[in-house]
This record gives structure tokens, C-alpha cells and sequence, in this order.
């Protein structure tokens, strides 16, 4: 009977544990989200009030060059994340132009 109760006390202990570790990840996973909607709702205040409206090269330019200066990455393989490792070859070279 001892041997069954302890059994059951582990079980329990290993499903305690696995309860808090999701209960981690949920709250990581809401900050998560939270993060993505502040830059979420940023982005879609930058975009130009109306997309039929052609945006001239050199203003195009600009915006893209105020991204990138803002932290976000401006080349073709990883356009609008975040810079987290400073700057990017990629991203430089297409200000450069």
C-alpha cells in the first residue's frame, strides 16, 4: 500500500511540474503576443493612408531608410523583423543604392 501511495505522490509531483512549466510558457507566450502587437499596430500606423496611391522612389527611399534606422531589417531575407544583432550587410547595401 506504501509502495502504491508513493507511486501515486510522484505521479502527482511529475504533473505538478509539468502544470508550471506550461503555466511558464503561457505567460512567456503572452508577452509574445503582446510584443508582436505594439509592433504590429506600429507597422500599420507607418503604412501610407491609401495603398492605390504610387509612393515617388525618393520618398520610398526615405521610409526605408527610417525602418531600418528604427530597427527593423529592410532586405529581401528578413524584411520587417527586428535587428537584434546590429547592422545588417544586406540591409546597407540596399540604403546605399
Amino acid at each position: 500500500m506504501d509502495k502504491a501511495i508513493g507511486r501515486v505522490e510522484d505521479a502527482l509531483e511529475l504533473f505538478y511540474q509539468a502544470i508550471t512549466q506550461l503555466k511558464r510558457e503561457a505567460g512567456d507566450l503572452r508577452l509574445e503576443v503582446q510584443r508582436l502587437e505594439k509592433e504590429n499596430k506600429w507597422l500599420r500606423e507607418q503604412l501610407p493612408g491609401t495603398p492605390a496611391t504610387p509612393v515617388p522612389f525618393k520618398e520610398g527611399q526615405d521610409a526605408l531608410a527610417r525602418l531600418y534606422y528604427e530597427g527593423f531589417h529592410i532586405c529581401h531575407l528578413q524584411y520587417g523583423n527586428l535587428r537584434t544583432e546590429g547592422d545588417c550587410l544586406f540591409c546597407i547595401s540596399l540604403l546605399k543604392k
